[in-house]
């Protein structure tokens, strides 16, 4: 299997579909025209936003794409810079410090996307904003508080806590902010 080709090629390609034998000639201008539709799905996937490696592959990967095919395709997109795992890391970090997101979980979702976290550690340090960490989790305190209202107090803080430690809060930051009156 070395992937699929829309209908509309192999027609162009084989205008007779009896012929079900192909010589070695037509084997070659198949894969060719595979590589070509490969190259198109790539580039338009990465054309709509940044993604990295790992998820170029399985996006070539669903299409059932030969595996020389996609590694051809993701060496001449590195090569472009097309794919940058490193550009995607910063901008995957910064999207998930300002929704609020968890030092802790955030690398866990660059480990799901396979980016090798001693490279983009130094990353995750210069944009984290203790601050603004700070304040996101006492906002979110705020609203578990609320919604545990109706809890006794002790239970109340029990859940919270570790509702904010299941998202990848340090108990140390959750007890600080816990400390602290929300600034509004």
């Amino acid at each position: 299997m070395w992937g699929v080709l829309p209908t509309r090629t192999l027609h162009y390609l084989f205008p007779f579909a009896a012929e079900l034998q192909i010589d070695e000639t037509q084997a070659e201008e198949l894969k060719t025209e595979l590589g070509k539709r490969a190259w198109a799905q790539v580039t338009e996937y990465l054309a709509k936003s940044e993604h990295s490696e790992y998820q170029c592959r399985n996006y070539l990967n669903k299409y059932k794409f030969h595996s020389s095919i996609i590694e051809q395709c993701i060496e001449l997109c590195k090569d472009k810079r097309y794919i940058d795992d490193t550009r995607f890391a910063g901008i995957y970090i910064r999207s998930m410090f300002e929704r609020g997101k968890s030092k802790r979980a955030i690398i866990q979702k660059l480990r799901e996307h396979r980016i090798p976290i001693e490279e983009v550690n130094e990353l995750i340090r210069e944009m984290e904003e203790p601050e603004q960490s700070r304040q996101m989790l006492q906002n979110q305190i705020a609203k578990l508080r609320y919604r545990y209202r109706e809890e006794e107090p002790r239970k109340a803080k029990e859940k919270i806590f570790a509702s904010l430690y299941r998202k990848g809060f340090d108990l140390e930051m959750i007890s600080a902010a816990w400390q602290e009156p929300a600034k509004e």
